[in-house]
């Protein structure tokens, strides 16, 4: 979409005017240039920079031919479509564009009589009034069409008959009466209102033979008619009905003074205001005519406007930006995707391809510069045998008597027209395939195109001699080459024509047009390079379907490693191929062997240390394993400790040999352990008769592994029974505060320990708890730190005062592990043991003790309530210590 302003630098803040063809005054004083060959439209405000720019988009050879501009700054153009040659004109269309320069809409289209050449029919395209004019060229006769630009409406108000034997050049005005056409015989008329025409030009006076030709046919504001004579290369007003009706308004000297720099002092174009000043065009600048006739300014470049600077920086900017996003894109995913990885077979692809596609291109151009100079050069060698045939058929004594414009279309101009196309065969499209030929007559040392394939071209128009024609005409040489102009790029040669004497009287040249040949050339190209980029695809895809083969053992090789990543330590490689890569891959495979082989043992060495060390050990220490602790690792962390103890196993173990005893603690240990453990329970140490676990979560993991333990316990007995074992008893302690975990002893044995008063204390109410009569004892701290304590069976024990410790604990009884008859017992009983504890430690003892005597008549089980019953009596008998508080103390 922005290509044009991507091919020009932005730091330039000009561009050249070149081959200039027509100007119209839009608003303001802004003004519209046909350049660049017909093929764009400029915009150019009062101050001589550029607005904007309106290219050609059609596929097909196209030229603005005329423009017009209405009030609201919309331009009109007719756009003349010709045939892939870029002779004949195939279609003419009037196209409007908006204020901005954006396309708008077609008007209006036009098929044409497939004979013009290179202009069509439409002509005079003029807005006035709100009004859209313009006429069709018909053979004898001139239709206007009008468009109205508020409704859209289309009219044809007014037709007009051309006068016997004159033939239509070009027209002007809009309202019959000042309606002006100028013939190919250089004569200026008048349409009156009925539709007669009436010459105006020449004006009396004037020779027959003359030359002048007016061209570029205005009006001025006072009724004066405006043009250009072609022949003196003027600009020409004539008054008609008055004694002196032709005045010089500018001539070609004062254009040398005004523009010594100028390419060619022709004028192209020009345009009126209202005030009398115009802008003149010559082929490579505007000039600027005060209304006295001075030439105020003249330049060949615009400046760009702000606007288009804005616009060309913002694409040029939205290019960079567009780069920098693509290879910050190319980066993210290079890091995110690829992990700053690229592959091998992408490497190769990165390397081979750009330098087979570079290749591959230089190759094509190669071929195309050698084919298309060729080719231009093999035209050239046409073009000069297809001159050298016309001094031949071009007959020099009829183009001598050829000496005005008044002479076109007699019967020598017929005769030398029909003999251009000899060399043609036919008069058509496909068999020209766009060649023209042109007849130009050497008189008095000056050089006039007498005829042309371009409709567009008048009689007798004068062609500058120059270092490329003068061996023509002054020795007979035969010249090709080629020249830009106004109407486009073209390729001629150009020979002599000769009279019956043998006098060089005129040339005659045929030519091509150069961007229809090099869009010809350009088609070939795109053929060549079709078919290159077809090999180089073939070449690129042989290349990456051998090296995916070649690299097939190598992705092997990665995917067994990356199985060994990810944990398969089975993974081998097998690839056949017999070459480096085969001999890696048995270098590999020894190497996971011997890999699988370590792994194996020390996954049996991790297995043993886990069996010393628990695995949750190293959690908490916050290591990987056995190998990452050190002597003096520890932690300090609040958790609930839990001693499980067989109770009287001393004098069990005293009936059993030592190897009973210990197959009896493994199997006592391997029973009862996983049930801590699938509490989340890590058993620290085994006590010889039991073992100590923590628990670092919650007390409810341990109070759970504890009636598991209980319950589980009544199966382990039934079992026991039936071999006639004796049963065995399991006390359980939980208490819960900060300890110390860690790695003690020296760097030659060490080993996992916990330290802390709260451990011991633990260990002294596992003791007390047979004393107590209870299976499950926990303390108050453990009990509160419980979210929910009321899911479990539990009672109230009271305070009581532990050997060694200065402070009573208050004690209760989990007994939801219990037997049924002793849980129920102890369930009913609740509210009434508790009562009896509250009037113990009130020193009630009487009431005390005849609460238990009921708790007991309830549950003769109950050994606590019986240890409370017997103190009661002997306190409330003998009375208590001096510093007793309420307390529970026992031995």
């Amino acid at each position: 979409m922005h290509r044009n302003e991507l091919t020009q630098n932005p730091t330039k803040d000009a561009t050249a005017l070149s081959n200039l063809s027509a100007i119209a005054a839009g608003t303001g004083g802004d003004v519209y240039v046909i350049s660049d060959a017909k093929q764009q439209i400029q915009a150019i405000d009062r101050d001589g920079k550029l607005k904007y720019r309106i290219k050609q988009s059609s596929n097909n050879r196209s030229n603005f031919s005329e423009l017009a501009v209405d009030e609201q700054g919309r331009v009109y153009a007719i756009n003349t479509v010709l045939d892939q040659y870029g002779l004949y004109v195939e279609s003419e269309e009037i196209v409007r564009y908006t204020a901005e320069g954006k396309f708008d809409k077609q008007l209006f289209m036009w098929k044409g009589d497939q004979t013009s050449k290179r202009i069509g029919q439409l002509r005079a395209l003029q807005i006035k009034a709100n009004l859209l004019t313009f006429y069709i060229s018909k053979p004898n006769e001139v239709q206007q069409k009008q468009l109205s630009l508020d409704n859209g409406k289309w009219a044809q108000p007014f037709a007009f008959k051309l006068p016997p034997n004159r033939f239509l050049s070009e027209v002007y005005g809009t309202e019959p009466g000042s309606i002006y056409f100028t013939t190919k015989r250089g004569a200026i008329y008048q349409v009156a209102a009925d539709g007669t025409s009436k010459s105006l030009y020449p004006v009396a006076g004037m020779e027959k033979t003359r030359k002048n030709f007016p061209e570029r046919l205005k009006l001025d504001g006072n009724g004066n008619i405006l043009f250009i004579d072609r022949s003196i290369n003027a600009l020409t007003k004539l008054t008609p009905n008055t004694a002196n009706p032709i005045t010089l308004l500018l001539e070609e000297p004062a254009l040398a003074a005004a523009a010594p720099e100028a390419e060619s002092l022709e004028i192209a174009d020009y345009t009126l205001h209202a005030d009398g000043s115009s802008e003149l065009l010559l082929v490579d600048r505007m000039m600027k005519q005060s209304s006295n006739g001075a030439v105020t300014s003249s330049f060949a470049q615009l400046h760009y406007s702000n606007q288009e600077r804005t616009q060309q920086w913002l694409v040029w900017g939205a290019a960079a930006a567009g780069l920098l996003l693509l290879a910050a894109s190319a980066r993210l995913v290079y890091i995110h995707i690829m992990r700053r990885r690229i592959s091998f077979f992408l490497k190769q692809m990165v390397a081979f391809v750009p330098l087979v596609t570079i290749s591959m291109v230089l190759l094509s151009n190669s071929i195309y510069d050698g084919f298309s100079g060729k080719m231009e050069e093999e035209m050239k060698r046409e073009l000069s045998v297809l001159a050298q045939s016309g001094k031949y058929i071009i007959d020099g004594d009829r183009l001598e008597k050829l000496t005005s414009p008044n002479d076109f279309m007699n019967a020598d101009y017929q005769e030398i027209k029909e003999r251009m196309n000899v060399l043609f065969q036919h008069d058509n499209s496909i068999d020209r395939r766009g060649l023209y030929s042109t007849v130009y007559k050497y008189e008095n040392g000056k050089l006039y195109i007498i005829a042309d394939d371009d409709d567009g071209v008048n009689m007798f128009k004068p062609f500058p001699l120059s270092e490329d024609n003068l061996p023509v005409v002054e020795q007979g040489q035969v010249i090709s080459g080629s020249w830009v102009d106004a109407n486009g790029q073209w390729t001629y040669a150009i020979a002599p024509v000769y009279n019956s004497k043998g006098e060089i009287v005129g040339i005659y040249e045929t030519g091509r047009d150069l961007s229809v040949l090099r869009a010809e050339n350009a088609t070939i190209n795109q053929t060549i390079f079709k078919n290159i980029t077809i090999i180089t695809v073939l070449i690129l895809i042989v290349f990456m379907l051998s090296s995916y083969f070649l690299l097939a053992s190598l992705r092997k090789l990665r995917k067994s490693v990356t199985d060994i990543t990810n944990g398969n330590w089975d993974a081998e490689v097998h690839i056949r191929s017999r070459d480096e890569v085969a001999d890696l891959g048995e270098q590999f495979n020894l190497m996971v062997r011997h890999i699988r082989q370590y792994i194996s043992d020390i996954t049996a060495f991790s297995e043993a240390s886990f069996r010393f060390v628990p695995q949750q050990v190293f959690k908490y220490l916050g290591k990987r394993g056995i190998l990452d602790v050190h002597l003096g690792d520890q932690v300090q962390q609040n958790m609930v400790v839990m001693v499980t103890k067989l109770r009287q196993f001393y004098e069990m173990s005293k009936g059993l040999t030592p190897k009973e005893n210990f197959n009896f603690m493994n199997s006592f240990l391997s029973r009862f352990g996983p049930l801590v453990r699938k509490e989340n329970g890590l058993i620290s140490n085994y006590l010889g008769a039991g073992f100590m676990t923590l628990f670092p979560s919650r007390t409810e993991d341990a109070i759970k592994a504890a009636i598991a333990i209980r319950k589980e316990l009544l199966v382990y007995n039934g079992h026991r029974a039936k071999v006639n074992y004796i049963p065995v008893e399991i006390g359980i302690a939980i208490h819960k505060g900060p300890l110390m975990l860690g790695i003690i002893g020296e760097e030659t044995k060490m080993e996992s320990n916990v330290i802390s008063d709260d451990v011991t204390l633990t260990s002294r109410l596992e003791e007390l708890s047979e004393t107590l009569g209870v299976s499950i004892l926990v303390t108050r701290s453990a009990l509160e730190s419980m979210e929910a304590p009321e899911r479990f069976q539990f009672r109230w024990l009271g305070r009581v005062h532990i050997e060694g410790n200065q402070d009573p604990i208050e004690l209760y009884d989990v007994y939801e592990g219990d037997t049924e008859a002793l849980r129920s017992g102890k369930d009913k009983t609740k509210k009434l043991f508790e009562r009896g504890i509250q009037l113990y430690q009130e020193g009630r003892f009487f009431d005390a003790r005849e609460t238990f005597v009921e708790v007991i008549k309830w549950n003769r089980l109950d050994k606590t309530a019986k240890l409370y019953f017997y103190l009661c009596d002997e306190y409330f008998q003998r009375g208590t210590a001096v510093d007793w508080n309420g307390t529970l103390a026992v031995s």
